[in-house]
């Protein structure tokens, strides 16, 4: 007599992956073909058509049984875009697709519970995004807001006949090369499109033996790419300096202004390059921010932009004047809480915020909203106060020493201070409404 022995064939362990969409306008989206992309080809999640609402709704569009693992592409119609989801058994995973006009949105691609919340937000305009913008770089390969969809993206103003401060930025993008995150993208692009062709460009991407990307285009293109962070065209020694971190999904996180400290860990060549006044900067260590400063915000800007510090001893002391023309000393606001926002006209995530801000701290709080402008003049300030309705008056740094003072090493930041003077925390970056009310929390307790 003969034994057969059956083995039986293992299912490859599942999860369930839900797929939902939102827009930044509500739209109808045709019946097209959904499917994502894993190690074993393309998964087919079906057909789907439905009226997309604006975020933050949402509209689910699919949910299906899918073998557990990682998937790195999603398909809607003819439009592919990449992004990681990783399935667990027996788990549910979101991918949240951004919509418009029955397309999917360049680089709006979220996996995860986190990085969905994070969609809605942007796609609801809770976060400034970048426009479309098609440059080129020193090799005359495209730079553009698709070429860039997808990966997190540090931008700064420069130009090659600068002598003053880009020298020193240029600089300080050789650390971020050394020691950025990997999938982060370094560009330096230009304010001087006359001058700085690619071909120039690469031969000082070559002499310095740069590897990251210098950009240019028309006059107009670049003046397009830097209206929103508030930068003009210009030429020499007189420009805006300005350092934006742009998240995966082109959206404006965090801005700097002003001069990076790069200590001693600069390219002999662009030492010789420094004017006098570049000299000095050098010297004085710029407005206190660099490398480490900007590689942290960058751990952060993959979800939430909130980078929560550690207590800091005494609030500093200032005494300012405000936009309603009236001196406010510090001193005078000991015995309450406060919360210290430091913002700029030119900042688009301050734009974003301040509404919050103005609501809930007054609201859901008994804290003081203390709101410092970072070198704006004072009309400038008052009309970017008008611009939201808020009548608040606003106090002026215009030397940024009191920004320094308080760590706001990039824009906004705010200081939760308690009623003894003593820091409680401090936030880089954007907050949202969640994070708002836990600070205001720790600061009543």
């Amino acid at each position: 007599m003969s034994v057969l022995w059956f083995v039986p064939r293992l299912q490859p362990a599942t999860g369930t992956m839900v797929v939902v969409a939102a827009g930044r306008t509500s739209g109808w989206l045709p019946a097209s073909a959904v499917a994502v992309h894993g190690t074993g080809g393309w998964v087919s999640l079906g057909s789907v058509s439905a009226q997309i609402p604006a975020a933050p709704d949402e509209r689910d569009l699919a949910s299906r049984s899918v073998a557990a693992g990682a998937y790195d592409q999603v398909r809607l119609g003819p439009d592919t875009a990449a992004v990681k989801v990783t399935v667990t058994a027996g788990q549910v995973e979101p991918l949240l697709l951004g919509i418009e006009a029955g397309k999917l949105i360049p680089g709006a691609t979220y996996a995860g519970n986190d990085q969905a919340n994070l969609g809605l937000g942007e796609l609801s305009g809770r976060f400034v995004s970048m426009p479309p913008f098609a440059l080129v770089d020193q090799h005359g390969r495209p730079f553009t807001s698709e070429s860039t969809a997808g990966m997190d993206v540090v931008v700064a103003a420069f130009h090659t006949s600068c002598h003053e401060t880009c020298p020193l930025y240029t600089a300080l993008f050789a650390q971020l090369a050394a020691h950025s995150p990997r999938g982060v993208l370094l560009a330096e692009v230009t304010t001087d499109p006359a001058t700085d062709t690619p071909s120039t460009l690469d031969g000082y991407a070559r002499n310095l033996g740069a590897s990251w990307t210098f950009a240019t285009g028309s006059a107009q293109a670049l003046a397009d790419f830097w209206k929103p962070l508030g930068v003009q065209l210009a030429v020499g020694d007189v420009h805006v300096s300005t350092l934006a971190l742009l998240d995966a999904h082109g959206y404006v996180r965090l801005v700097y202004r002003g001069v990076p400290d790069v200590g001693h860990a600069i390219d002999p060549a662009l030492v010789t390059s420094l004017s006098a006044a570049g000299l000095r900067e050098l010297a004085s260590g710029g407005d206190g921010w660099g490398a480490p400063d900007i590689i942290q915000a960058l751990l952060t800007i993959g979800g939430p932009a909130q980078t929560p510090q550690h207590p800091a001893g005494q609030a500093p002391h200032f005494a300012l004047t405000g936009t309603d023309g009236k001196r406010l000393d510090s001193d005078s606001l000991r015995g309450q809480a406060l919360v210290v926002n430091f913002w700029a006209s030119y900042c688009p995530p301050c734009r974003a915020e301040m509404p919050l801000l103005a609501r809930d701290v007054p609201a859901r709080s008994s804290a003081r909203l203390v709101l410092i402008d970072e070198g704006d003049s004072r009309g400038a300030a008052r009309a970017f106060l008008d611009s939201l309705g808020l009548g608040q008056s606003a106090l002026l740094d215009s030397n940024l020493g009191t920004g320094r003072a308080y760590g706001a090493i990039a824009l906004p930041t705010t200081v939760f201070v308690a009623p003894d003077g003593s820091i409680v925390s401090r936030n880089v970056g954007q907050l949202d409404e969640a994070v708002l009310l836990t600070q205001l929390g720790l600061l009543a307790g």
